[in-house]
C-alpha cells in the first residue's frame, strides 16, 4: 500500500482542489473558453460531431465559407485531422455544455495519480512534493486549461504507470494470494491505458510504451516477472489501440489513413527529402529539433531561472540511489525524446514546456522531487544544519516563478493570436430573431474566424450559422443556401443587417 501518513491524503486533496480551482479559473479568465490554436478548433469540431452521434459530418455546400485549417474534407465527409481519442472525451463536456471541464478534471486526477506513484515507489512526501511541483508548473497549468489533447494523454499514460506498479507488486506476492491472481487483469488494464494513450496521441503511446516494454522484458529476463503476463498486456493494448484504425476505416475506408497529409502533403513520419517543408534528416532531428526541445525544457520546465529547472533531475542517478522505478521514469523521458526525433514538427512550447514531451511529466516531477529530498538528506548527513538548504532553494525558485515568470506567461496567453469570444458576445447580446445567418467580414486569417467556426453546429443546423464573407457573389450563394434565415453582417465589432 502507499506509504501515506494521516496528514498526506489531506495534503494531496488540497493540491488537487487547488488544481481544480486554478485550472478552471485560467480556462475562464485567460482562455475565455474559446480555442486559441488550429488544433483546438479541430478538436472541438470533432467533439461536436461525436456529441451528435456521428463519426464525421457531411461536407457542406459552399464549404469555403466554413473553413479552418485542420478540419478537412474527404469524399464528402468533414472531420478533424487528429486521432479520435481526445474528441471522444471532449464530447462529454460538449454534452454538458462545459468542454473546459474535461481537461480540468483529468488534470486534477493526474496529480493525484502522480502523488500515489511517489508514495508507492518512495514515500508519501515525495508524492506530495511531485504533485505540488506539478501544480506550479506553467506548462501543466496552460495545457490543462486549454482544449488540447495533452491532458488526456498524460492522464492515460500516468494511469498506465499506476496499473503497472500494481502489477509488479502483485507479481512479487505469494502465488496463492488473492492479489497475485489479479496480476493478469492488471497487465490487461495497463495495456488498456497504453492503448487509450495511443488513440489520443499515438507518438506519446509509442514513447511511453517502448519504455514500459523494455522495463518488463528486463524483469522477465531477471525472472522477476512471468512472461505469461505479457500477452495480457498486449491484448489490452490491442483492444483500445485498435479503435484508431477502426475509426479511420469507418470514416475513410482506409485503416492506415493519414489525415495530416490533406493539410500538408509533407506532414508525415520519418526521415527523407519528402518529409517536412524542406526535407528532414537525422542531423535536423538531433541537432535542431531535439536540441531546441531540450533547451526549452531546461529553461522553462518549472518557470525557474536559467537551467536551474533540471538541477535536481539526475540526482538519484548521480548519487547511485536510483531504484528500478527511477530507471523506468527516466526511460519514459528518453522514449519521448527518441520517438519524436522521427517527426519533423517542433510542436510548440506552452508556458516554457515543449508540448511533445508532455507525457514525460510524471518522470520530471517525481525525479525532481526525489532529487530534492536526496540532496537534503546528503547535506544533513554532512552538516546537519545544511539539510534545509535544498528546500529553501526550491521555495525561492518557486517564488521567482510565481512573481516574475508566471504573470508574464499568463499575460502572453490572454487573447493569444487575437482570438477572443468578442464576436460571439456581440451576436448573443443582440438577441437576433432566429434562425440567423451571420456573414463574418474581413476574414484575413483562420484566427479571425476561429471563435465563430467552433460556435457552428457541424451540420450547420444551429440557431445561428456563421460564415466567411468571400465576396458579393459568394455571399449571394450563401443567402440562397440559407434562405430561411435572416442575414446579418458582422464587421469588426458591428452587427448590421445584410444589404
Amino acid at each position: 500500500m502507499p506509504k501515506f501518513d494521516k496528514k498526506t491524503p489531506w495534503g494531496v486533496a488540497a493540491v488537487c482542489l487547488a488544481a481544480l480551482v486554478t485550472i478552471a479559473s485560467l480556462a475562464d479568465q485567460i482562455f475565455e473558453h474559446v480555442p486559441h490554436s488550429e488544433d483546438e478548433v479541430a478538436y472541438v469540431f470533432q467533439a461536436k460531431v461525436f456529441a451528435q452521434g456521428r463519426l464525421a459530418a457531411p461536407t457542406p455546400l459552399n464549404s469555403d465559407a466554413f473553413w479552418t485549417p485542420f478540419v478537412v474534407d474527404y469524399k464528402g465527409r468533414r472531420f478533424g485531422k487528429y486521432p479520435p481519442g481526445w474528441p471522444a472525451l471532449l464530447s462529454l463536456g460538449i454534452r454538458l455544455q462545459a468542454p473546459w471541464l474535461v481537461n480540468t478534471l483529468l488534470s486534477a486526477f493526474t496529480l493525484a495519480l502522480i502523488a500515489w506513484l511517489g508514495a508507492r515507489w518512495y514515500r508519501a512526501s515525495t508524492g506530495l512534493w511531485a504533485a505540488g511541483l506539478g501544480l506550479l508548473t506553467p506548462g501543466f497549468l496552460f495545457l490543462s486549461s486549454s482544449l488540447l489533447s495533452h491532458a488526456a494523454s498524460l492522464f492515460w499514460a500516468t494511469l498506465a504507470l499506476v496499473t503497472l506498479s500494481q502489477l509488479i507488486e502483485n507479481q512479487n506476492a505469494s502465488p496463492a494470494s488473492y492479489v497475485t491472481r489479479r496480476a493478469p487483469y492488471l497487465a490487461f488494464a495497463t495495456g488498456l491505458a497504453l492503448g487509450a494513450t495511443f488513440v489520443t496521441r499515438p507518438f506519446a503511446a509509442v514513447g511511453i510504451g517502448a519504455a514500459v516494454g523494455v522495463f518488463l522484458l528486463v524483469l522477465v529476463i531477471r525472472r522477476e516477472l512471468s512472461w505469461t503476463l505479457l500477452p495480457w498486456l498486449v491484448g489490452g493494448g490491442c483492444v483500445t489501440g485498435a479503435l484508431l484504425p477502426l475509426y479511420w476505416w469507418a470514416v475513410t475506408g482506409e485503416p492506415r489513413f493519414n489525415a495530416y497529409v490533406l493539410v500538408w502533403p509533407y506532414d508525415q513520419v520519418g526521415l527523407g527529402p519528402e518529409i517536412g517543408p524542406q526535407g528532414y534528416d537525422l542531423v535536423d532531428a538531433i541537432f535542431i529539433n531535439t536540441r531546441l526541445k531540450l533547451e526549452a525544457l531546461a529553461i522553462g520546465l518549472f518557470g525557474w531561472p536559467g537551467w536551474s529547472n533540471l538541477i535536481f533531475l539526475l540526482i538519484p542517478f548521480l548519487t547511485r540511489r536510483a531504484n528500478r522505478w527511477d530507471w523506468l521514469l527516466l526511460s519514459t523521458l528518453a522514449g519521448m525524446i527518441v520517438v519524436h526525433n522521427f517527426y519533423w514538427a517542433f510542436g510548440g512550447v506552452d508556458g516554457g514546456f515543449p508540448r511533445y514531451y508532455y507525457d514525460a511529466l510524471p518522470a520530471l516531477l517525481l525525479l525532481t522531487a526525489r532529487g530534492i529530498q536526496i540532496t537534503a538528506e546528503l547535506l544533513a548527513r554532512w552538516r546537519p544544519r545544511l539539510g534545509w538548504l535544498p528546500v529553501g532553494l526550491v521555495i525561492g525558485l518557486i517564488t521567482y516563478n510565481l512573481i516574475w515568470n508566471l504573470p508574464a506567461q499568463l499575460s502572453a496567453q490572454k487573447g493569444k493570436y487575437d482570438i477572443t469570444p468578442a464576436q460571439l458576445q456581440i451576436v448573443e447580446q443582440a438577441n437576433l430573431p432566429e434562425p440567423a445567418l451571420i456573414i463574418v467580414k474581413n476574414v484575413a486569417s483562420w484566427t479571425d474566424f476561429a471563435a465563430p467556426f467552433v460556435a457552428n453546429s457541424p451540420t450547420l443546423d444551429g440557431n445561428v450559422v456563421y460564415a466567411i464573407d468571400w465576396g458579393p457573389a459568394f455571399t449571394q450563394r450563401l443567402r440562397a443556401q440559407f434562405e430561411e434565415r435572416a442575414c446579418w453582417e458582422l464587421v469588426s465589432e458591428q452587427l448590421q443587417p445584410c444589404p
